[in-house]
């Protein structure tokens, strides 16, 4: 008997007997194993903001700790002694302000050290000019000239300190933001997963210190060739063979990166698994 797929019919012959038989066509899925890694729900790495010494870490890797504690921190001895200089900088620049306020004031209410030198020294200086043309011609000891020119720096002065106090201000309020930058705080519930420096250690900005991720939910990130995208959905489920008991575990699609990565051209697919799935971060699935 000849057999023929896709549901054509085809003559069979037996013996002296001739008979029509259909056979039907399966559709089959094509399907693509791929590997991925077992990844936890959230993670982050802390790195240095501020140059300085490591001072303490909290614990070792596998500790748990709760949202807002603090996980690690750089010695800030050097800033609290520049806060202290800055605080002194602005208490003299308030000084320096009220000085120049009283002196304005002065300058406003007796310019020549009272109501009575004023008008004797209003008097010599009239008495001059009458007896020296000249000197009024060119300006030379006019009293008005000069009660100006002492209040304009009397406020010149006032200006300069309220810009003294403006920047002490300011390099308070950037050491404070720098104090703060000092200590990392564990931003949700997790454990830490890896410690790149220890007690003691110099770091610069920008260095990774610690590892720190949330466990509770777990996810297998996958690299899926961009040709084959097209056949990923959002929420969609499929089987999952995990490194750990050689087991099949249902994981749902809950995310599917926008791009692709221009040099391997694949997307990055993240599959989340059911809670109290065998294995950890950092497997092979």
């Amino acid at each position: 008997m000849t057999v023929v797929l896709g549901g054509a019919p085809v003559w069979s012959q037996e013996g002296d007997q001739s008979s029509l038989r259909t056979v039907p066509s399966i559709a089959v899925p094509a399907t693509v194993s791929l590997g991925g890694t077992v990844v936890p729900i959230k993670d982050v790495t802390f790195a240095a903001q501020i140059p300085g010494r490591v001072e303490s870490i909290a614990g070792e890797e596998g500790e748990f700790f709760e949202e807002g504690a603090e996980l690690i921190a750089i010695n800030i001895d050097n800033l609290l002694a520049k806060r202290r200089a800055a605080w002194a900088n602005l208490a003299n620049a308030e000084a320096s302000l009220r000085n120049a306020g009283v002196q304005y004031s002065r300058e406003i209410i007796s310019p020549y050290g009272g109501e009575t030198n004023d008008m004797m020294g209003g008097m010599s200086s009239i008495m001059r000019n009458f007896t020296n043309p000249m000197q009024s011609f060119g300006g030379g000891g006019s009293p008005g000239m000069d009660r100006y020119a002492q209040r304009y720096q009397q406020g010149t002065r006032i200006e300069q300190a309220r810009g003294q106090i403006t920047a002490a201000r300011a390099s308070i309020e950037e050491i404070d933001s720098s104090i703060r930058d000092a200590k990392s705080v564990a931003p949700f519930k997790g454990v830490i997963t890896k410690k790149l420096v220890e007690v003691g250690d110099p770091v610069q900005p920008g260095q990774p210190m610690l590892k720190f991720a949330d466990m509770s939910q777990l996810q297998i990130k996958v690299e899926v060739p961009a040709r084959l995208m097209p056949g990923v959905t959002m929420g969609q489920v499929v089987q999952a063979r995990l490194d750990v008991g050689d087991v099949e575990i249902p994981a749902r699609v809950v995310q599917i990166f926008p791009i692709a990565d221009p040099d391997r051209h694949t997307v990055t697919v993240k599959m989340e698994l059911p809670q109290g799935a065998p294995g950890g971060a950092g497997m092979y699935a």
